[in-house]
């Protein structure tokens, strides 16, 4: 609830594949604790091109995607892009480099979350 500071209001897209923890804590348990609705895209490859068209098609509000993700996006340079419902976007797993953040918050205006969560604390 405050890492990805969900809503009743709030529109959650998680890119997680189904397979990995991240999915079922992204896409299920916490938007549905939260009250929000979970957005869901069939796109059986990752294209940064699709992702920022989907984000500024659709009323999402909150995005959870990998890092290397994040990666691809800023390389794709989504400057062009309009977020106008998108106000929150979180990552976790790997580190995230500085340069990523910089350049999301440079063509975007938003500030990415970073995280660790229940993969990364098994062993805690």
């Amino acid at each position: 609830r405050y890492w990805m500071n969900l809503t009743p209001s709030d529109i959650m897209w998680n890119t997680s594949d189904t397979g990995w923890a991240k999915s079922a804590w992204g896409s299920v348990f916490t938007p549905w604790i939260c009250g929000s609705c979970v957005f869901v895209h069939n796109m059986p490859q990752f294209k940064p091109e699709i992702i920022a068209e989907t984000l500024s098609k659709y009323p999402i509000t909150t995005f959870c995607t990998a890092p290397t993700a994040f990666r691809m996006l800023v390389q794709h340079d989504v400057s062009s892009y309009k977020f106008l419902s998108l106000k929150h976007c979180v990552t976790g797993g790997e580190a995230l480099n500085p340069e990523v953040f910089e350049k999301w918050k440079i063509q975007t205006g938003l500030v990415i979350h970073e995280a660790y969560g229940q993969t990364e604390t098994v062993c805690l």
